[in-house]
């Protein structure tokens, strides 16, 4: 799935924002409620995926550049590469503990 948004008003380019098929799933699974919260917070990585302020945080020592984005009581992960934002998982809290674990 692929989030696509048009160019900002000031003519500000925008992440291209997709959705793995992990992270699919993952939304698939959640209330209506909980994924409306999470797609208006993708829109905003679509603006500035980089870390500020406390919502969204580089994962240290990890090989790769793996962010963690908090909304609620969940979770998403993702790598920025070249001009796209690839969301790899959706997950509670307490799940997100055991995947960060198990990235390499």
């Amino acid at each position: 799935m692929v989030i696509t948004l048009q160019k900002g008003k000031r003519g500000v380019d925008k992440f291209r924002v997709i959705l793995s098929p992990h992270a699919t799933k993952d939304l698939d699974g959640f209330s209506d409620a909980i994924c409306k919260k999470i797609v208006y917070a993708l829109k905003t990585l679509a603006e500035s995926p980089f870390p500020r302020g406390r919502l969204i945080k580089k994962l240290k020592g990890k090989s790769a550049d793996f962010y963690r984005l908090r909304v609620d009581k969940y979770r998403v992960f993702y790598v920025i590469e070249s001009g796209r934002v690839v969301i790899l998982r959706v997950l509670s809290k307490k799940d997100a503990e055991r995947y960060i674990r198990n990235l390499n």
